[in-house]
C-alpha cells in the first residue's frame, strides 16, 4: 500500500510539474523589442538624421554623393555587412565572434525603458540587437536605415 502512494504522488508531482513548466519560465521567444522601444528608437534616429542633414556635414554629404575611390565596389557603401554575417544577425541566432559592435547612446537609453540587466542593446550594421548577455544570443532584430547614415 505505501509503495502505491508513493507512485501516485510522485505521478500528481510530476503532473504539476508539468502543467506549470511553461507558465515557470520566460521564453526566448517572448523576449522581443517592444512596440514602445521601437517607437523611441526610431525617432531618436529621426530626430538625429534630420539635426545632421541640417548641418554642415549632412549638407556636404548631400553635394558630394560619391563614395571613396579607396574601397573595392562590393565595400565602398558605407554600413552593409557582407551576406554571410548578415544573415548570421537573426533571431536565435548568436553573435559572430570578433563582429564589431557599439552600444545604444547613453542619451536614446535614458529615454527607453530600464532593461533587465540579463539582456542588452547593441548596435550592428544598421541594425539594434537585444541580445542576452550571458549567451549572446539574439532575442530581436530592428533595422533602423538612419543609423547607416549618422554612424
Amino acid at each position: 500500500m505505501p509503495r502505491l502512494l508513493h507512485r501516485r504522488t510522485a505521478l500528481l508531482m510530476l503532473a504539476a510539474a508539468l502543467a506549470q513548466a511553461p507558465f515557470a519560465r520566460a521564453d526566448v521567444a517572448d523576449i522581443v523589442i517592444g512596440e514602445i522601444e521601437k517607437r523611441i528608437m526610431r525617432d531618436y534616429y529621426e530626430r538625429r538624421l534630420r539635426e545632421w542633414e541640417d548641418s554642415e556635414d549632412g549638407r556636404a554629404y548631400k553635394k558630394k554623393k560619391k563614395r571613396p575611390k579607396s574601397f573595392p565596389p562590393g565595400l565602398a557603401k558605407k554600413g552593409f555587412l557582407p551576406p554571410g554575417l548578415a544573415m548570421q544577425l537573426q533571431r536565435n541566432g548568436h553573435l559572430p565572434p570578433g563582429l564589431a559592435y557599439r552600444d545604444l547612446p547613453d542619451d536614446l537609453l535614458a529615454e527607453l525603458p530600464r532593461l533587465d540587466p540579463a539582456y542588452r542593446y547593441l548596435i550592428v550594421d544598421n541594425r539594434v540587437l537585444l541580445i542576452k548577455r550571458a549567451t549572446n544570443l539574439i532575442l530581436d532584430v530592428l533595422e533602423i536605415a538612419a543609423i547607416e547614415i549618422l554612424n
